[in-house]
Order: structure tokens, then sequence, then C-alpha cells
């Protein structure tokens, strides 16, 4: 499910390219201690997924402007989370549970999407899974006396998640901390997680780079964090992210997709069976922290995928040990399941469509195959619906794994990588790729991180008027402008005595912005 798609997909922006050129210049510049794009210090997220990147590319051969590198340690954690949660679903309820779990984590929507994609998510994934799946084995065998090394692999895991992704892995485990204290009434079972050694260690893991980089340019990384990328989340939409409370449950009908048929079933199964221990402890981890996502102003859809393993969990084991799990629909009343699922079925053929339209209007025209395999998805769908209630929690997981199948792998494997008017970086950088590879490139109009990782750190981000100074200024450069600045660029280089060659026009769309973009790569020579 995570390594097709991941060598062809081409960067993304923004967020992707900015970690992938960030880690490139750790590679370049030798420094492993502060985080840069070009000059701009980058205080936002922690260190540990750059490193993760750069080691990945240096193993690898230093490919540095090849994407799939720098993507590996999100495929390789996304992974780690399946074969977590499948350890865990066996040891919590049975090994056909374990399997199911593994299947609904690895084939839902969000999941998918961010293994293929170089950001922190996937990486924070694993290591809030690693913890928490940790945590209900201590949680659930607190009368066995469990093992020392499960309560240091939880406290390693924090460590891990925090090198990554800050505090949110300590939001997530905090809240179901105290969900099953609350609901317990009992504070006896912390004992089993050993914090007199287990807090040192997960100490031992962040320390060091935070004491390295307080010493540097970057010494107020902490501050500057806090103050510029987690309180505007907190306090505001930060970047036109901002949605109201419950964005995130509609949400998940597409984020959880296509497990979320039977999302509600299942949490209405379990808070029936709440007093199941490991039942509890997938409903303290899921609820709570959702319920503060829900809060926070800020919001975007992956944002709530570390609590999907509890509901991978939760969903597994109303499949198999579940006495009502063909009867979901009665549950909540034949009408209310029936809409649901009705709304599920347009869900599921809106992402069809949405995947058919995508390869028709950006794509390179290949769309036999995606057709094929969207049908096929649709017609497996429909068979899921209308065996909803008749088919049992084995062939229903059958059929729902098959969906996400076809429609990730038609995704990411014909669709996502032939999108060529979305592609305008790698189009950019191979019309620039006949100049000298040591002279920076100048753009006007499109300063996309993308196109920096692609043709270099020192690419020059600039208007129209400063790029035909630079290649005017630098025989052999080129530049990229927009094409209804050539006109100004042709009368200034005129001036110069120089002529203006265009050596090739970019069409596309720059879905960072939402609009149709039409670039000129251009060069200055002797008339």
């Amino acid at each position: 499910m995570f390594l097709p798609g991941l060598a062809s997909i081409p960067p993304t922006d923004r967020d992707e390219s900015r970690f992938m050129q960030a880690s490139k210049q750790m590679i370049e510049s030798g420094d492993w201690v502060h985080i840069r794009f070009q000059d701009e210090p980058r205080n936002k997220k922690p260190i540990g997924i750059y490193w993760l990147q750069a080691a990945a590319v240096k193993t690898m051969g230093q490919l540095l402007t090849t994407a799939w590198p720098y993507r590996l340690p999100s495929a390789l954690a996304a992974w780690l989370a399946v074969l977590a949660i499948y350890r865990c679903g066996r040891q919590l309820f049975n090994p056909i549970a374990g399997l199911i779990a593994g299947a609904v984590l690895a084939t839902s929507f969000i999941v998918v999407v961010e293994a293929h994609i170089a950001k922190t998510d996937a990486t924070l994934l694993a290591a809030t899974t690693l913890s928490l799946t940790m945590l209900a084995e201590l949680y659930v065998t607190r009368d066995k006396n469990p093992s020392h090394m499960i309560a240091l692999l939880f406290w390693l895991g924090l460590g891990v998640g925090i090198l990554i992704k800050g505090p949110i892995i300590v939001l997530v485990a905090g809240a179901t901390i105290a969900a099953l204290c609350i609901a317990d009434r009992d504070l006896r079972w912390l004992r089993t997680l050993h914090p007199v050694t287990g807090i040192p260690l997960m100490l031992i893991v962040v320390l060091p780079w935070l004491i390295a980089v307080s010493g540097g340019a970057q010494g107020d990384f902490v501050a500057n964090s806090l103050r510029q990328d987690l309180l505007p989340k907190l306090i505001g939409s930060q970047e036109g992210h901002g949605a109201l409370p419950g964005t995130y449950i509609v949400a998940a009908i597409l984020t959880a997709w296509p497990w979320s048929v039977l999302a509600p079933f299942v949490l209405l199964a379990a808070w029936r069976q709440r007093a199941h221990p490991a039942v509890r402890f997938c409903l303290a981890w899921l609820i709570p922290a959702w319920i503060v996502f829900e809060i926070v102003p800020t919001k975007l859809p992956h944002y709530t995928m570390p609590l999907y393993p509890a509901l991978a969990l939760l969903t597994a084991w109303a499949l198999t040990e579940s006495a009502a799990a063909k009867d979901f629909p009665a549950w909540v009343g034949a009408r209310i399941g029936l809409a649901y699922r009705i709304v599920w079925a347009c869900v599921a053929l809106a992402l069809a469509f949405g995947i058919f339209y995508a390869s028709k209007i950006y794509g390179d025209g290949s769309i036999l195959g995606v057709t094929g395999t969207i049908i096929a998805a649709v017609f497996v769908s429909a068979f899921v619906l209308v065996n909803f209630a008749r088919t049992t929690g084995i062939t229903a997981a059958v059929g729902l794994t098959a969906v996400g199948v076809l429609f990730s792998m038609s995704l990411t494997s014909d669709v996502l990588p032939h999108l060529r008017a979305l592609a305008i970086s790698p189009r950019i950088a191979a019309a620039a790729g006949a100049g000298s590879a040591t002279i920076p490139v100048a753009l006007a109009g499109f300063h996309e991180p993308s196109a920096v990782f692609l043709l270099g750190t020192s690419t020059l981000l600039t208007d129209t008027a400063g790029a035909v100074a630079y290649i005017i200024a630098t025989p052999g450069a080129f530049a990229v402008i927009p094409d209804d600045t050539l006109e100004t660029a042709r009368t200034a280089l005129t001036a110069a005595g120089r002529d203006l060659m265009q050596l090739d026009l970019v069409d596309g769309y720059n879905y960072s912005r939402g609009q149709w973009q039409h670039l000129a790569v251009i060069t200055a020579k002797q008339p």
C-alpha cells in the first residue's frame, strides 16, 4: 500500500517540499543541529524528521533532488504503525482481530496519503502507536506484573514523538491516561509505568538536541516554535485553516474511508461494552484527544490521525468479537443506519469521480487503467453496502480492505504520478536543466518550495525586474518569469544591450494558490 507511487509522485507543495529542502540543506551544510529553509531559520517542528530524512538520503546514495528517499521514513513509519497495531490487536483481543486492525490502518485513506509524503505525520503515527499500544498492554495486564521493558518502550516512544512533532504525543497519551484514571477511579495502575526510570529515558532522547540548539543562532528555537507554530493554532485559525467543532467527525467519512462506513456502529458497540478493559482503553485513546482536536480552532485533516489506531482496534474487535456485529444498522435504527450508508456511498462516488476528474483535467490522458480500477472499486463498495446486514464480520473486513486497496492503489500508482498540469516545478527544472548546475536560477511569480528543492538551495526568489537584472549580470543564468511580463523583460534586456531568448513555456495549475500559471523560462544572450 505504501510503496507504489513513492518514487513517481512529484514533490508536493508546500509542507513536504519545505521538509525535504531543510533536510537537504542539513546534508549540504553538515549542520545537523539547526534547521533552515534557504537562509531562513525553520523554527516550527523539532529535529527528528529532518534527521530521519537526511539519514535516508545519505543511505540511498545522496540523491539530493530525488523525492523518494526523503519519503522512505514516512513509508517505513506507517508500516511500523501497522505492525504495532497488528500486535496490539492480537494481545488485546485475538489473532484475527490483530490482522483486521492492521488492514484497517493500512488501507485508511489518510494513512495511505501520509505514508507517501515526506512530513512528520506518518512518523508521529508510528511513535504514538508504539507508545499507546505499550500503554494498552500495561493497562490490560496491570494485575499480572507486566514487564518493565514494556513501560520503557512507552517512554521511548514518547521521546521519539516529542522529537518528531513536539507535545502532540504527550497530549494524546496524557488524555488517555487521565480518562482511564477518571473512569476507573483508580491511580494504582500508574505504578506499572515506572516513571522513575521512564521519564529520564524520555529526556535522554529529547534533551541533547534541545541543549545543542540552545547554544547557536537558533537558541530561541523552543520559544519561536511555541510563538510561531503552536500558540497560533491553539488561539486562532493559523494560515486560514480554521473550522468549527465537529469538522473532524464529518471529515472522518473520507479520512477513515472506507472503514468509516462502520464507525458509528462500532463506536456504539464499544460504548455498550466499555466495561471491557481493552475496549475501555481504546475509547480513552480515541475520545478525549478527539474532543481536544475539535476544540482547537486550527484544523487539518491529518491532525487526528494518531487516534486512528484506536478506531482500527475497535473496528477489528467489533467485527470479530461483538455478538451483534452483523446487526450494526439495527443498533441506531434502520432509517438512521440506511441514511448514513447513503452518505457513505455518496462520498465513495465523489471520491471515484474526483479521481477520474483529476486524471481527465490535470493528467496526461492515460485514464483507461484508472477507469477500470474505479469501476471495480465501486462494484465492491456496492456489494458491501447491499449485503451490509447479512455479511459476517470477516466478509465485511475482506470487502472493505479490497475497496481501500483498489482506490488507494489507483490514486498513488495511476493518478498522482500523471497529473502533469500540477507538476509545474519538475517541468521548470527540466527546462532549466540546459543551464549550468553551478549557476542558480531566478524565479519570479512562482516561489513554491518544490521549485527550490529541485533547482537548488541558492535559487533566487525575486520579481521580474530582479530576474532580468540577475540574468544580465550573470552570463549563462536562466530565469523563470510570468509570460505576461515577457515584453517588459524584453524591453529591459534590449536597453542593456541583450536579447531575450525564451527556452520554454510552462503551463500548469498551482494548487497551492488555486490558479493557473503560465511561466516562461528565459535567458539573456548577446544580440
